[in-house]
């Protein structure tokens, strides 16, 4: 069997919706299948069908999550074949760039009764239109989480001895990259340079994390430990340089509410992973104590306690949104031919695998 790993390539964020699904695979890719289509027409379905079939042929497999619904992907890599399968519609909008040659546009709208759909137009239209508005609440109360967390960065800065944080942080680099020096293996099935995704998301089912799906694998774990504004973003980020500078090559894992934030860091030929994530505790590590530098009796627990409140309150704005996507799909799910779409998934199986 092949080795799975599960991520994000969107997410719910401060920002809004946040996508790095051109990060899914690397234009060096063997072939993208593009599937276009309708809620409910069973895209997601198609891809994990296609995933757990390469899978027991032992392809190891990643599973790209969609934030706004867990349980269902926006895409589907297929390692060793360098190929992948992805959702190109709204709000990740993909389309063929090398269309005829590495990409394959797949129409599953086809299948849709158009006089069977109309019957649903005005629930659609409501449905669409309510999704829209708790969206736009969910990112509000996102928005605001971040301008909390920045007050709680720039309180907490003052109790930082950053000159002994840096000192730190230059060991670290010295000790990952002058280390492991002679260490370079090819990695043959990894086309990308930095590679951007998210390990967890914030969603309807609240916060969810796939990070320990990625770290089981991984041989040297740097957990970094560090109240907010102790400099953990920072140091990964210093990390992240000085590996561009040697030509490594990287997965860079974003922080779910604040994408501009670093959480994690994966350096692909040293099997190296530095991480503030609490799974990172999980496994054989080492840790990077930055609370050492830092005075806890000047933390404000009045913004921390604002700060969860505000994310808690955009997780159940995304909740309601995920009402209204469920009503789309009952609506279309009346309307389509899944024997159609049975076919497709068949055809693409054969031509990917058999």
């Amino acid at each position: 069997m092949g080795k799975v790993r599960r991520m994000f390539p969107g997410g719910n964020t401060s920002e809004g919706f946040y996508s790095f699904h051109d990060n899914i695979i690397d234009e060096n890719r063997n072939m993208l299948y593009i599937l276009k289509g309708m809620p409910g027409g069973g895209k997601s379905s198609l891809m994990k069908y296609i995933g757990q079939k390469a899978i027991e042929k032992d392809y190891d497999v990643e599973f790209h999550h969609c934030p706004s619904d867990p349980e269902s992907i926006d895409g589907v890599v297929i390692v060793q074949l360098n190929i992948a399968l992805v959702d190109g519609t709204f709000p990740h909008i993909i389309d063929p760039v090398y269309p005829g040659l590495i990409d394959k546009l797949v129409d599953l709208g086809k299948f849709i009764d158009e006089k069977k759909i109309k019957e649903h137009k005005d629930e659609i239209f409501e449905a669409k239109a309510n999704n829209r508005l708790a969206y736009r609440k969910a990112y509000a109360y996102f928005k605001g989480a971040k301008c909390i967390y920045d007050e709680i960065i720039e309180h907490n800065k003052n109790g930082v001895d950053f000159k002994r944080v840096n000192e730190l942080t230059e060991g670290i680099i010295e000790e990952i990259y002058y280390g492991n020096s002679s260490w370079r293996p090819e990695d043959k099935f990894y086309p990308f340079t930095n590679r951007h995704l998210f390990s967890n998301a914030n969603t309807p089912d609240g916060f969810v994390d796939y990070t320990y799906t990625i770290l089981e694998e991984v041989k040297n774990i740097y957990y970094i430990e560090g109240e907010i504004g102790t400099g953990k973003s920072t140091l990964i980020n210093r990390i992240k340089e000085e590996g561009i500078v040697r030509g490594y090559k990287m997965e860079v894992y974003h922080n779910a509410t604040i994408p501009k934030k670093i959480e994690s860091l994966f350096i692909k030929e040293l099997n190296t992973y530095i991480t503030s994530n609490k799974y990172g505790l999980k496994y054989p590590h080492k840790k990077i104590d930055l609370n050492q530098y830092f005075d806890k009796n000047i933390i404000d627990e009045k913004d921390y306690n604002m700060y969860e409140l505000l994310i808690k309150t955009g997780l159940f704005s995304l909740e309601k949104a995920r009402e209204n996507h469920h009503i789309l799909e009952r609506c279309y799910r009346s309307s389509i031919d899944y024997h159609g779409v049975d076919r497709i998934k068949e055809s693409l199986l054969e031509e990917i695998l058999e």
